[in-house]
């Protein structure tokens, strides 16, 4: 087994995201996983999930912590951000580096050429991402690895209609409420269907949309990543409300296997990786075509037969698969480089 480290990026509390899910996935294979929390914690080393482990005094895990786990067991590096090149080579010192291209943000850009140089393999969530990175740098190994399922979303047991969701059908976001949603489709479903509740559960993040004069619209903000099984069994249609932007257009949705699994209906604007999820996911073009289709879903009841359909889709794509995915890779890494991982 190996010493996994995820470097300094976000608060593991801070939604639950790609690098949450891998971590506990190679965690639960036996690697020691160490993540590096941004907030400070209450104890040196806090354990999260089995073998998960969060940290925040580095000074105290370089010294006292990472010579001895190295003794033992290779360390690898796991990175979702570019940006940390140099602060992993310098601080961590690893014996591979993986890098996990998982978000096309344009500010990003300038880092990613240095750090793929570093990195022993670059992993990315979607055909988009692959596509460029493997004309960009074919000699990089390169491996396709998408977002997936949480497998306690497949179980979701049945429970009161939540206190702050408000009676009748309703159509819900769920996700970071940010620029990329686009705030404009959303406001005109909701004044197209006055008798339908549109909800957005997730935290903010940059602008967003006014939709002060709209009563019919509930910004519910950040909920606990457990809770939103509460409000996915009572959910009519799960949006996905893109832009098309390169930041959505390069995005395989983690909110699209857990809508999935869940069983509830999904209406996507026409991002490549939900048209891959078709007939799963319905995907609409333009905001007439959104509207249209929303109108369809609501007017017509759901079955039994798509419903385990889409079930049966989210189970094939499980974060327990893509979890086995990212083991094999670093098992495969070590080995080319003479490194045991036991």
């Amino acid at each position: 087994m190996a010493v996994i480290i995820y470097p300094r990026t976000m608060n593991w509390s801070y939604m639950k995201q790609r690098p949450q899910q891998l971590m506990t996935q190679l965690g639960s294979l036996g690697h020691q996983v160490f993540f590096e929390n941004l907030a400070p914690l209450d104890k040196e080393f806090k354990e999260i999930e089995p073998n998960v482990y969060l940290f925040t005094d580095t000074k105290a895990f370089l010294h006292k912590k990472l010579p001895a786990l190295r003794k033992e067991h290779p360390v690898a590096v796991w990175t979702t951000w570019s940006k940390l090149r140099t602060r992993i080579s310098t601080l961590f010192d690893p014996d591979i580096t993986i890098y996990d291209c998982c978000d096309e943000f344009p500010h990003w850009a300038k880092y990613e050429p240095k750090m793929i140089d570093e990195a022993d393999h670059v992993v990315c969530t979607a055909e988009v991402i692959r596509t460029r990175l493997s004309l960009a740098y074919p000699d990089k190994p390169l491996t396709l690895i998408p977002n997936g399922a949480d497998a306690s979303f497949f179980h979701i047991p049945s429970s009161d209609r939540p206190a702050d969701l408000p009676p009748g059908p309703v159509v819900a976001y769920i996700g970071a409420w940010a620029y990329w949603v686009d705030h404009e489709l959303f406001a005109k479903a909701a004044i197209q269907f006055p008798n339908v509740q549109f909800v957005s559960i997730g935290a903010p993040y940059g602008s967003s949309g006014d939709y002060s004069k709209l009563p019919n619209v509930l910004i519910l903000g950040e909920k606990p990543h457990h809770e939103l099984k509460r409000y996915l069994t009572h959910i009519d249609v799960a949006l996905i409300p893109f832009q098309y932007h390169p930041i959505t257009l390069a995005t395989n949705p983690v909110k699209a296997y857990e809508y999935l699994a869940s069983g509830v209906r999904v209406l996507s604007t026409a991002l490549p990786e939900c048209i891959a999820m078709e007939p799963h996911v319905t995907t609409a073009t333009t905001h007439d075509d959104f509207l249209v289709k929303l109108a369809s879903m609501l007017h017509h009841p759901d079955t039994a037969e798509h419903k385990l359909a889409r079930i049966a889709y989210a189970r094939e794509n499980r974060w327990i698969e893509r979890g086995l995915k990212a083991d094999q890779i670093i098992r495969q890494v070590l080995h080319d480089k003479g490194l045991t991982s036991n």
